[in-house]
């Protein structure tokens, strides 16, 4: 009896162990899977702020109806500073009001280096006012390139 005990212990042991080694080999994987999961697609350049140039990520636009959600990235050139903390890039959850001309802010992140690299010094999730989009600036390409999908 006591073998038996021994041997499916041994058994159970080992069947963990491959289970909790599998876990560690596929957890960095995951991670790493979701740094590149954005394709950042360049929108424009600004020289307000220090300088910047604004990304979309395309592959993330949600549209229903006449709104649109996408996400943005601000890569600055000098440092930023803001609510206390220091900041190189910026990446924001943005959501689109195609036939009002609008667009708000639902989300961000601030990062310590540039393209959401380093830190992330500070985030805030909760959905901002509406605010009209200006002809010829970076906020209309962006409303142009989320509004426009099909």
């Amino acid at each position: 009896m006591l073998n038996w005990v021994t041997e499916n212990f041994v058994k159970y042991m080992g069947e963990q162990i491959d289970m909790a080694r599998r876990l560690l080999l596929a957890l960095p994987l995951a991670c790493l899977s979701t740094v590149v999961l954005a394709e950042w697609t360049e929108v424009g350049k600004d020289e307000g702020k220090g300088g910047f140039t604004a990304y979309a990520d395309v592959a993330s636009i949600r549209k229903v109806g006449d709104r649109s959600k996408m996400w943005a990235l601000f890569d600055y050139r000098v440092m930023q500073k803001a609510s206390g903390v220091e900041f190189l890039s910026e990446k924001i959850r943005r959501e689109y009001d195609c036939k009002e001309r609008q667009m708000r802010k639902l989300a961000f992140s601030l990062f310590s280096w540039n393209m959401e690299g380093g830190d992330l010094v500070r985030s805030y999730s909760q959905p901002q006012r509406w605010e009209a989009v200006s002809p010829g600036s970076i906020d209309e390409v962006e409303w142009k390139l989320a509004c426009d999908v099909k």
